[in-house]
């Protein structure tokens, strides 16, 4: 009982503000021709007025002076980036700050599919339970809270009854408050990493936070893509793998200041006077790199290469043919840490079982040759023991960079331990 007000005198029944888009007129008049009924006095707002300081005082007064405030969420405000009415919610969640935790005051009724968690809404209505009440039509549900409300026996608003609405699956979390943002750390002096350490933190936790306040069919089609781009990421790398020959290890590398020397080694090399000077090609790579010169005659290696072939008469050809293979030769007598034999003879083999022959008459575990045919230059790298090819590639003469293909083939050739 109020204080001052006579024992005999009549309980007021508790009133309600009822705040929505003017879009939503009609379904709200449902609403407000039932709560009379219902113990609950209603103050609804049937004119057209939209503004002004008279206008404004008695919005504010109805809000302060009400026991309830209804705020009416739908398809509508959530369309409208402006309005009085969410004026009035701002009010409305302004007064509450001044009410305990768990005093009912807010009692959002949503009629029609809006989903809680995305709505454009105020963080306070989040809070609290909201009501289903489909095209403003009154359910058993909300009859029934009403009349708690009007008796003050309601110390919280209930979930309707599925019996009454069964609200889409994507809206089973509307009712639940969503995930916070974490409190932006705060600097103290002298520990400047400490407070950058902390932000970096902050803004994971941020991000995560506003991912799980996307819609849901944005973040399950984050979750296909994400598994889409690993199952490819996979599949990339085994594909590369397979490109190997499975005995095959990391390639040896060699420095872009050895390529520089290998390339002025194999133009001095095509300027001489004699083309088929092999020798000398492999004397300045053992001046060049003495570490890594050729092995001597009968001594095991690891690799053979045979010169690359041309068509005869074709200078052009043998030009590419011969500065290609000088630059192959260079780069794989320091990647193989001296175990390649430099074939002397220019009779290139035609075929994978006849270079495995050369390469076991020179007790080699692999063998690279070339040939140019048909505007195409054809490299190989085989196993001596049965001829098996283990890479090959065809470059075409036409715009061919030598130092490039050097660079490939040296890197699919197997390191010296491999065998």
């Amino acid at each position: 009982m109020a204080a001052g007000q006579p024992p005999d005198a009549p309980r007021r029944s508790p009133s309600v503000f009822l705040s929505y888009a003017s879009e939503d007129r009609q379904s709200v008049q449902a609403i407000r021709d039932a709560l009379p009924s219902l113990g609950l006095d209603v103050w609804y707002d049937e004119s057209a007025l939209g503004g002004g300081e008279a206008w404004d005082q008695k919005i504010r007064r109805q809000i302060r002076d009400c026991d309830f405030f209804m705020p009416i969420i739908s398809a509508r405000t959530e369309a409208r980036h402006e309005g009085y009415f969410r004026r009035e919610w701002r009010f409305a969640v302004e007064r509450t700050l001044d009410m305990a935790d768990d005093h009912v005051f807010l009692v959002p009724v949503v009629i029609d599919e809006t989903v809680g968690e995305t709505a454009r809404v105020p963080e306070k209505f989040l809070t609290v339970q909201w009501l289903r009440l489909p095209d403003g039509r009154p359910t058993p549900a909300f009859e029934a809270m009403c009349r708690r409300l009007a008796s003050g026996q309601a110390t919280e608003v209930p979930p309707p009854k599925k019996a009454d609405f069964t609200p889409p699956k994507a809206d089973k979390k509307a009712t639940s408050a969503p995930a916070q943002y974490p409190e932006f750390p705060r600097q103290e002096p002298g520990q400047s990493a400490r407070f950058y350490g902390q932000t970096a933190v902050w803004t994971v936790q941020s991000a995560w936070v506003a991912f799980n306040r996307l819609p849901r069919w944005v973040r399950v089609l984050a979750y296909i893509w994400l598994f889409v781009l690993l199952i490819q990421r996979c599949q990339s790398s085994s594909s590369s793998d397979e490109d190997k020959p499975p005995h095959v290890a990391a390639p040896p590398h060699v420095t872009r200041s050895d390529a520089r020397k290998i390339k002025d080694i194999s133009e001095q090399y095509l300027r001489g006077s004699d083309k088929a000077d092999l020798a000398g090609l492999a004397e300045q790579i053992a001046r060049q790199f003495p570490e890594h010169a050729s092995p001597p005659p009968g001594a095991g290696t690891a690799l053979l290469a045979i010169p690359f072939r041309a068509p005869a008469g074709d200078l052009q050809a043998k030009k590419l043919a011969d500065g290609v293979f000088a630059q192959v030769y260079g780069q794989l007598a320091i990647a193989q840490h001296g175990k390649v034999r430099l074939e002397p003879s220019r009779v290139v083999p035609v075929d994978p079982a006849a270079a495995a022959e050369r390469g076991r008459a020179n007790h080699a575990s692999y063998v690279v040759y070339g040939a140019i045919n048909n505007q195409t230059l054809d490299v190989k790298v085989i196993e001596s023991e049965d001829g098996s090819v283990i890479w090959s590639k065809s470059y075409p003469v036409q715009g061919a960079d030598a130092a490039t293909i050097a660079a490939e083939v040296q890197s699919k050739v197997p390191p010296p331990d491999a065998d």
